[in-house]
């Protein structure tokens, strides 16, 4: 006869293997990052967690593909633990995101040209002077 509850922990046991949070300890190797390609940072930091963090991360990670961006476990605090959970955008914080909207939201600010890597968020600081100086000769 068949114990179940083996058969029961063993469902457990893979099913949280495949959904598992990566460690504090897993390096991410910036260099495998596609061009043009999109980094959102989750704050996995225990303020940001107890709000739904986790859950963000599990869904862009399933949701969102290689081409559209990278998801990254960030457990350092943004600073901003009252208005959590926040995410990164392409280093851009966004603050109070909700686990069932997140997806929607990461796509919808993908299509914002500030937000993509060649868009206005991603020039340098000289770039952005000599255009400034530009617009005052006219």
């Amino acid at each position: 006869m068949i114990d179940i509850s083996l058969i029961w922990r063993y469902t457990l046991w893979t099913l949280m293997e495949e959904t598992a949070l990566p460690s504090k300890d897993t390096q991410v190797n910036p260099k495998k990052q596609v061009v043009g390609q999109a980094t959102i940072k989750v704050c996995l930091h225990e303020k940001c967690c107890q709000k739904g963090a986790e859950d963000i991360y599990k869904n862009l990670k399933e949701a969102l593909t290689k081409e559209e961006a990278v998801v990254l476990p960030v457990y350092e605090c943004f600073g901003f633990c009252k208005d959590g959970p926040n995410i990164a955008i392409n280093d851009n914080i966004v603050k109070g995101v909700r686990p069932f909207t997140a997806v929607e939201l990461v796509r919808r600010e993908l299509d914002n040209p500030s937000c993509k890597a060649d868009g206005l968020g991603s020039k340098s600081i000289d770039t952005l002077d000599d255009i400034l100086e530009n617009i005052e000769k006219l």
